[in-house]
């Protein structure tokens, strides 16, 4: 009985990217050699698949994480006075916007801005050339 050696081939992909092997180098100079190319492998992972029918997959995936989430530190009372008051609850922040929409200044600024809006909408549509939107004062929010 006879031994017989069968090479394996490695294939690399990356985000659906079949990236072709570099014979010689291990999967994370594979790795950090396609990094110029696409910069975000920097800091990805090397994920090493089964070694079937004479083929093994490897597959780079990003290292994602969240800055600072480990952090369980608590919150200062000055910032939980501030998350509260932004976070109320459902209702209240229903009755906040209704109450906003409902200023006179925020119902003017959006009757001129309608108004804009259906005057560029019929020059439009009847083919005349507008060189320039105008805005008029109406439309701006005062400065503070």
């Amino acid at each position: 009985m006879s031994i017989a050696v069968t090479p394996i081939v490695r294939t690399f992909t990356y985000n659906g990217i079949l990236l072709p092997d570099v014979p010689g180098l291990s999967p994370r100079e594979v790795r950090d050699l396609y990094s110029a190319q696409y910069p975000e492998l920097v800091s990805a992972e090397v994920e090493a698949g089964e070694v079937a029918n004479g083929r093994q997959d490897f597959t780079f995936r990003k290292a994602v994480g969240t800055k600072g989430a480990g952090q369980s530190e608590p919150l200062g009372p000055r910032l939980a006075a501030l998350l509260a008051s932004v976070q109320p609850g459902p209702a209240s922040a229903t009755a906040k916007l209704s109450r906003a929409l409902s200023q006179r200044a925020v119902v003017n600024r959006s009757a001129a801005w309608s108004r804009f809006a259906h005057r560029t909408l019929e020059q439009h549509r009847s083919g005349a050339a507008v060189p320039r939107a105008s805005v008029t004062s109406d439309m701006l929010a005062p400065l503070p």
